[in-house]
């Protein structure tokens, strides 16, 4: 029994590194294939030698629209970083009045809020489609993002951070001469910090690699963002291109990556949220 305690550690941190190379493994051999020869991607897993064609490839324009890949990272930028702005804003305003204007009906309210996260989103894509058709939006940017300004989940989880909040702290604001939206913007948000970190990185992260609404509501190749263009690039004549595909799909999650290095510590403080209570 003593014997099995002993190596019980080290058995577990095994079994836990190996399943990290298997999760692991898919993404370095797209990483490495895009900086391979044709040749070599399903024959090698490290390169013998290194090419930085296929990023080439991808900026050198072409003849087609369907290679206007840093258009792609633009328009990928603008239908990410608007909604996450506007899913802030929105959440912040929101949850405060829920949970500290006591408006008429606000259970009510908060309560269909809830309700709507509990139904996938591709339920709604007929009736929005019609409805982006209807206002004449389809094949531009804003039918793209329209969709996405206000958002269930970030109010949610605003409301049970500003549950956590003393009323005696917004009263002594009042008492200053304080407004509503200076008290939103100059004390509830400030110590909403880290809640504002981790809505602004899944905001973004959803939005960046969203493909299935952007594939409806937009058939023009110059706004198409980079998940929609490297969907498309990997169908037709394109399929003779493995390296470049790859050289796509890394860039696809370069973003996401940096994001997740730089402010990993909110992620695991994201896990705590289910736990807050009010």
């Amino acid at each position: 029994m003593n014997k099995l305690k002993k190596y019980k550690l080290p058995i577990i941190y095994f079994l836990l590194f190996v399943g990290l190379l298997f999760s692991l493994f898919p993404y370095i051999w797209m990483v490495l294939s895009s900086f391979k020869v044709s040749e070599e991607i399903y024959t090698q897993f490290i390169p013998t030698k290194l090419t930085f064609d296929n990023y080439s490839f991808l900026f050198s324009g072409g003849s087609g629209q369907q290679r206007n890949f840093l258009y792609g990272i633009v328009n990928s930028l603008i239908v990410s970083v608007i909604p996450t702005i506007s899913v802030i804003f929105f959440g912040v305003l929101t949850a405060y009045a829920f949970r500290r204007l006591k408006i008429m009906g606000y259970k009510i309210y908060e309560n269909f809020i809830i309700y709507q996260m509990l139904f996938p989103g591709v339920l709604f894509l007929v009736p929005l489609f019609l409805l982006m058709r209807d206002w004449g939006v389809i094949n531009t940017y804003t039918a793209m993002i329209l969709r996405y300004l206000i958002d269930p989940w970030a109010i949610f989880i605003y409301t049970q951070f500003f549950k956590t909040i003393p009323e005696s702290l917004l009263e002594s604001a009042r008492i200053d001469g304080a407004s509503e939206f200076q008290i939103i913007f100059k004390i509830m948000l400030p110590l909403s910090k880290t809640t504002t970190a981790i809505v602004a990185l899944f905001t973004f992260m959803a939005r960046w690699s969203d493909f299935l609404w952007p594939l409806i509501v937009n058939k023009e190749y110059g706004k198409m963002p980079l998940s929609v263009l490297l969907a498309l690039f990997t169908k037709g004549g394109y399929q003779q291109y493995p390296g470049v595909q790859m050289a796509g799909a890394t860039l696809l999650t370069l973003p996401i990556v940096i994001l997740f290095i730089v402010f990993r510590k909110y992620f695991a403080k994201g896990i705590n949220f289910t736990g807050l209570k009010g």
